[in-house]
């Protein structure tokens, strides 16, 4: 999923918990009005959790770019390495050629 549609998921289950929760104390009673109250915060909880599960993906997924580009620059640079060091082979064998001559 999207980032947007997260969020905006975590932000509805964290509304539906606060009326939730007004709910039980407003309307409800007794043992209700407690089961209604855990559920509420089971539902905070869970909102929380995936507030820090999204902004860890993040973190990772701009590693993993970081690391990807640094792996391609690295690439570049080894081959830019081997390109010098055919043209060198081929220097020093003209080199060698044009001295025997």
């Amino acid at each position: 999923m999207k980032k947007g549609i997260k969020i905006f998921y975590c932000i509805l289950l964290f509304l539906i918990s606060i009326l939730e929760g007004w709910y039980s104390y407003t309307y409800l009673s007794g043992k209700w009005e407690l089961a209604g109250f855990f559920i509420s915060g089971m539902g905070i909880g869970i909102f929380l959790m995936a507030l820090k599960l999204i902004v860890k993906n993040n973190t990772i997924n701009s590693y993993k770019r970081e690391l990807e580009k640094e792996s391609i620059v690295s690439d570049e640079n080894s081959a830019k390495v081997k390109v010098l060091e055919s043209k060198i082979q081929v220097l020093e064998k003209a080199l060698e050629n044009a001295l025997k001559k």
